[in-house]
């Protein structure tokens, strides 16, 4: 039986200092003349959706029009690729060695469930030279809300197994306890990862079915994952 693991990617696979606020600050500034758009605001297990709408409602009193929307995604996509050659970029401890653990194992489908619009996702990975690791995912681009994505990225993972990989099977790793709580209300295991701004008191609060530090310790992974009384 396969099992489907479903990666956050923020704080969980990769750090980029600062390049998604940096890449929509300059969209904003460049379309609506606003400067600074995304200070104070908290981009913490946030999907990129609610983060431009949540900007513009601040700074212009309302939503983005669609039109307006995807200007903006399109400007913060054109600028996206120089922020992250430009910023701190480093992958998580233990990222390189655990994806390639688990891409060598037949019985293992790797994908993503992150806040980040789709294209955004792949830049990002693809700076990380992890991009070839993941083949399918639930991204901001498929629903603002977390628990929505997570659902679209195991209909997806299900669909290219096509053996109906049952919920006991199915893990969501994340660094933010909204990673935890869109697992959990989707009914599958979460992995938590103190990478990120959540401590170990904030992710536990949410139980997850195992909680690490971070990600360099493969063989306690794969216990976690491997475990059959779950």
């Amino acid at each position: 039986m396969k099992k489907l693991l479903l990666f956050d990617i923020d704080s969980t696979l990769l750090r980029a200092e600062d390049a998604t606020h940096q890449a929509m600050d300059r969209a904003f500034h460049d379309i609506f003349g606003i400067e600074a758009a995304t200070r104070n605001i908290n981009f913490f297990g946030r999907t990129d959706p609610e983060l431009f709408q949540e900007a513009a409602t601040k700074l212009l009193g309302r939503k983005l029009k669609d039109k307006e929307y995807t200007a903006a995604v399109n400007r913060y996509l054109e600028m996206l690729p120089q922020e992250l050659k430009s910023c701190i970029f480093y992958l998580m401890p233990g990222v390189a060695s655990l994806l390639e653990e688990l891409a060598a194992r037949q019985d293992i489908l790797l994908g993503l469930e992150t806040g980040n619009i789709e294209p955004a996702a792949h830049l990002k990975l693809q700076r990380g030279n992890i991009d070839h690791y993941f083949r399918f995912g639930g991204f901001g681009s498929d629903s603002e809300s977390r628990p929505g994505l997570v659902k679209i990225a195991i209909a997806r993972g299900r669909k290219i197994a096509g053996d109906g990989i049952k919920e006991k099977n199915i893990y969501v790793i994340g660094d933010s306890p909204h990673d935890i709580s869109a697992g959990k209300d989707c009914g599958v295991n979460t992995i938590a990862v103190s990478t990120g701004r959540a401590d170990r008191e904030k992710l536990m609060a949410e139980a997850p079915s195992c909680y690490f530090k971070d990600l360099s310790d493969t063989a306690a992974f794969l216990r976690c994952i491997d475990d059959e009384k779950k």
